[in-house]
Parts: structure tokens; C-alpha cells; sequence
């Protein structure tokens, strides 16, 4: 059965990591240091590119057809940055309290974002016009996550309740009443849909049945992140209890947990970063950026 191997470890931000994401070549993240950097996840390394901001970062999303960073902060500010020319072009102020979510959906040209109020926004990541304000009343949006076709997105509330949209008009489709304490992040599978809640579950669902289909306690306190590896064989998920999980993703069973004992993280792990099909990143409280990979048969 295959485990995790723990095959980088970068250490350079002085403040815990919130949120990170791969861009081909490159990892970028944000931390409470107030700086979002640029790492060659091969090497190690940081590169040249670095954003100072005035107020901390909770989350990043980029658009590589325009070369434009969107970066969330707590004030609700999302600083728009074209990473060629290493400058802000744009800063939107529609959000009024601190940005939680945020997400680049490639095929439809739009950004997403989310705020601590429960206000969900879609913006055009060609000219930042504002298409749609939603006022959902849910306290913290605290992710938004994307079909593979661009076609649905789903809204994680602090309510429990993760609300499917269609992305043309903004629609709601479909609601789940998933977790009870909060629902923190979503995965689509065609059909299906894997959630993370605070109250330390991995659900499965049909989200367009709205059934549930398979509950877990994965972990000992809240689910923070999710992602598939290994053609959707495996998926990973990280927690506030501080570890790193590996599962078969048919019917949610453990393959391995990984600690700080074993090179894991010694504190918070926030999110994860799909690399391939088979590695990975992570960020954590710990400051720390590791890269995993999934070790041979």
C-alpha cells in the first residue's frame, strides 16, 4: 500500500502560512509575516518575486492566461498584482470584512471570492468588473471550490451548509446540510462531492442527489483542506489537529497518518497544493512549506 514520503522541507516565512497554491513551475503563499513569496518547489528555493502588504493574508488565487495574482486580506481588500511586471494594478474594496476564500475558475475567465460576513463575489479576471454580489448570511465563507469543468461552484459555510452554483448565472443548484459546526472545504468527482467539516469529519455525497453517501471521523478536530492524488485513487486532507491523512478515496479508508514524529508538521496544518498526480505541498502555523510524494508500490 503506498505512504507518503516527505521529500522537501522550506523554511523562510516568519509567520504561519494560511494558504498555498501551484503554479506551474511555481508554489506561491501567503503568511501573517505579510508577505506573499514565490518558491521553486524542485529546489527549495524562494525567487525574486515577493509582495509586502499592510495587513495580513488569508488567501491567494492566480489566473496564468493574464499573468494576475488576486490576494485576500483581512480588512477585505483583494490586492490584484500582475507577477511580470511586479506590480499592483488593481485593489477592489467590495468586500468589508476580511476575505476567507478565494479562487481563479480558468475556463470562464472569473475570480471568486468569499468574506468572514458570509458575502460571496464573482469578479471578470479580465477586467476585475464586479458581476455578481451574493449576501448569503452564513458567517464565514471559508471556501469556494470548482467542478473540473468550470460549470459549478461550491460555497463552504460557517452555517454547515455548502451551497452548489452554476457559473453563468450564479444560480443555486443545490444545498447540503453537511457540518454541523462549519463546513471548511469541498471537492467535486463529477457527481460526487467530498466535504470537510469542523466537526472532524470527510463526507462523500452525490451533491446533484444532495444524498450523503459516506461519513468518517477523520480527524481529532477540524478538517481544513482536501485534494486528490494518484488519478483520484488517493485523497489527502489536512486538519487544526495538526497531521497529514492519506486515504483510499472509494470508501474513505486510512492509509496513512502522517505527525510531526514521522517529518510532518509540529503545529496547524492550513492547506494543501497539488503538485502532480502523484506530489504535493503543504503549509502550516509552523512557518513551513513541505513537499510530499507518494512513495512507490
Amino acid at each position: 500500500m503506498k505512504g507518503l514520503e516527505n521529500i522537501k522541507s522550506i523554511s523562510g516565512h516568519n509567520g504561519a502560512i494560511y494558504d498555498v497554491i501551484f503554479c506551474d513551475p511555481f508554489l506561491f503563499t501567503t503568511s501573517a509575516d505579510k508577505y506573499v513569496a514565490q518558491w521553486n518547489p524542485k529546489t527549495g528555493e524562494q525567487t525574486k518575486f515577493a509582495v509586502k502588504l499592510e495587513r495580513s493574508s488569508y488567501n491567494i488565487a492566480f489566473s496564468k492566461k493574464h499573468n494576475l495574482l488576486a490576494v485576500g486580506t483581512n480588512n477585505g481588500g483583494i490586492h490584484v498584482i500582475n507577477t511580470e511586471k511586479k506590480e499592483e494594478i488593481r485593489l477592489l474594496t467590495q468586500h468589508k470584512s476580511g476575505v476567507f476564500a478565494l479562487i481563479h475558475n480558468e475556463k470562464k475567465g472569473h475570480f471568486y471570492s468569499g468574506d468572514k460576513d458570509g458575502v460571496f463575489c464573482a469578479w471578470s479576471s479580465e477586467t476585475f468588473d464586479l458581476l455578481i454580489t451574493l449576501p448569503y448570511n452564513c458567517g464565514k465563507i471559508r471556501e469556494i471550490s470548482l467542478s473540473e469543468d468550470g460549470e459549478f461552484l461550491a460555497i463552504c459555510g460557517q452555517d454547515g451548509i455548502v451551497r452548489i452554483l452554476e457559473t453563468s448565472f450564479f444560480n443555486q443548484t443545490n444545498e447540503l446540510t453537511a457540518h454541523k459546526e462549519g463546513a471548511n472545504c469541498a471537492l467535486f468527482d463529477g457527481d460526487f462531492l467530498y466535504t470537510g467539516g469542523k466537526d472532524a469529519h470527510i463526507k462523500k455525497w452525490n451533491w446533484k442527489d444532495e444524498k450523503q453517501l459516506l461519513t468518517i471521523p477523520a480527524h481529532n478536530y477540524a478538517v481544513y483542506d482536501l485534494e486528490f492524488l494518484n488519478n483520484k485513487k488517493n485523497l489527502v486532507s489536512v486538519s487544526f489537529d495538526k497531521s497529514i491523512k492519506l486515504w483510499n478515496t472509494e470508501d474513505i479508508s486510512i492509509i496513512e497518518r502522517i505527525e510531526f514524529k514521522n517529518r510532518g508538521h509540529r503545529h496547524t496544518v492550513n492547506r494543501i497544493a497539488k503538485i502532480s498526480e502523484n506530489s504535493f505541498a503543504t503549509v502550516s502555523d509552523d512557518r513551513k512549506i513541505k513537499i510530499w510524494k507518494l512513495k512507490n508500490d
